[in-house]
């Protein structure tokens, strides 16, 4: 399963250890010299907030650095050399030790204080899965490169990675009910099989899910419910979207708790732009700068409607103040709007005719859209 904007980015480069920082790490990698390790996490008080910081690995394959931070994060590991990410998890008041080839993070040793003690023990009984994955896509690949069936391959690598999927959140929960109270059980929150992920959350004892792996887990609990939101929403409703089609209507609450209908701005000379979206969104956030230039620019001929999705009502109404959008907004707060506009992921944006046609969607950020913008309104 996948493992689910920017306030504000900061960039440093740390080479060494303070006397203030509560978590640190260290290591030797057998396979890397001379290189750069950029770690990156997301801090989120008092504000979300993306970490990047730059960290030297010596001709002896040997790195360290530390940190200050709130609570327990997820943690990226990215060699620069090779664009290879690995993921950990910091903690704060807790010292990490790792050693072994930065290609191979299964592999690690794992050592250090308390909880990466745990930790080591949990990646030890976790690894025989992760290496079957390994075995599944490597049999994936030398049977393309050997000019096999890719599609029949493909079915062959999916049938297999859905049982050790299921195999591996067996495992977990079998685990997480042993060890309700050890903070390392986190670290399988999310094996395996999706639908897993609810019963793993409810396992865990109120020490370990209010403890310092609090806001990782509420991150958790809030994907799990946009989902379920989601497949509930989509029992209420259906797709009915297509290009050059007449759009789907929706009447949804606004900023100020009235009735906003959609089609209200049809037939006035405007182009609509829907922009789906969540305080939650990094890329969301991130396009907003982008959006507001185009705003100004063709306001006389284009609406924009921001559609907040699977939210908190007080998390919308911060980040639109915050972000300083001056669009409409209004709020989704049952999934059938992002339904029957066929909504994949976010950012997600709609632009429709004057005359409510359909002319163009497009999931994500980029200057394609911006482009066709151009071409259109101009």
């Amino acid at each position: 399963m996948k493992k689910i904007l920017i306030s504000l980015c900061a960039l440093l480069f740390c080479s060494a250890v303070s006397a203030q920082d509560n978590f640190k790490m260290s290591g030797t990698f057998t396979d890397v010299k001379n290189d750069t390790l950029v770690v990156e996490y997301v801090k989120w008080e008092p504000d979300k907030q993306i970490i990047s910081f730059k960290v030297p690995v010596n001709d002896k394959g040997e790195f360290s650095f530390g940190c200050q931070i709130a609570n327990a994060y997820k943690s990226s590991l990215d060699m620069k050399s090779t664009g290879k990410k690995v993921y950990i998890f910091f903690v704060p008041n807790e010292k990490a030790v790792v050693s072994g080839a930065f290609a191979h993070a299964h592999d690690w040793k794992i050592s250090g204080s308390a909880f990466y003690q745990q930790l080591a023990q949990v990646a030890d009984l976790e690894r025989p899965y992760l290496k079957e994955f390994d075995k599944s896509t490597e049999e994936y690949e030398q049977g393309v490169a050997a000019g096999g069936d890719e599609e029949k391959l493909n079915e062959q690598r999916g049938k297999t990675n859905r049982d050790i999927n299921k195999r591996m959140g067996d495992f977990a929960l079998e685990y997480m009910r042993q060890h309700p109270d050890e903070e390392a059980s986190v670290q399988l929150i999310g094996s395996g099989m999706f639908s897993y992920l609810g019963e793993e959350m409810k396992l865990l004892s109120p020490r370990v899910r209010n403890g310092r792996f609090k806001r990782y887990l509420d991150i958790n609990q809030s994907m799990l419910d946009r989902v379920m939101t989601e497949v509930k929403a989509s029992k209420a409703a259906k797709k009915s979207i297509e290009e050059k089609k007449t759009a789907p209507n929706f009447t949804l609450k606004d900023l100020n708790g009235n009735d906003f209908t959609l089609s209200s701005l049809y037939h006035k000379g405007k182009y609509v732009l829907v922009d789906f979206w969540g305080s939650w969104c990094t890329w969301c956030i991130k396009g907003f700068p982008k959006m507001k230039e185009y705003y100004a620019k063709y306001k006389d001929r284009l609406e924009i409607v921001g559609v907040d999705c699977y939210d908190k009502e007080d998390k919308w109404k911060e980040a639109v103040r915050k972000n300083q959008v001056s669009w409409l907004h209004v709020r989704s707060d049952d999934g059938t709007t992002e339904v029957k506009f066929g909504v994949k992921g976010y950012p997600h944006k709609v632009l429709i005719s004057p005359n409510g046609k359909v002319l163009k969607m497009i999931t994500g950020e980029g200057d394609d859209f911006y482009d066709y913008l151009d071409k259109t309104l101009k």
